[in-house]
């Protein structure tokens, strides 16, 4: 699955909050996974505006160079799960895009 600096940053929303022991080592392993990092805040100029309560990055860059990232058939159950979770919360379309791409993806072999 491919992810932008966007999707990556909607996807602590997507995992569900409260978790057995098991399940919260699989949310870190996925966190893990997709987090930002200090090498993507240089590499795609991630910076936060506070003042304006925003984050800027270089968004070409980013369309041409998405993080690909596999994920296990455990891992997408447990993503659903918390897709589920929230299915009547109100959330900006692009979330929605992100949540429908998940539900499109094939489990890692």
């Amino acid at each position: 699955m491919e992810l932008h600096i966007k999707d990556r940053m909607y996807f602590p929303q997507l995992l569900p909050q409260q978790n057995t022991f098991m399940e919260y080592a699989m949310k870190r392993q996925i966190l893990k996974k997709v987090g930002l990092t200090k090498e993507d805040q240089e590499a795609f100029s991630i910076v936060e505006d506070k003042e304006k309560n925003e984050i800027r990055w270089n968004i070409e860059k980013d369309m041409a160079q998405p993080l690909t990232v596999d994920f296990t058939k455990d891992e997408l159950e447990y993503i659903k799960k918390g897709c589920e979770a929230l299915s009547e919360h109100p959330c900006p379309d692009d979330f929605w895009g992100l949540v429908e791409r998940i539900y499109n993806t094939e489990p890692q072999k």
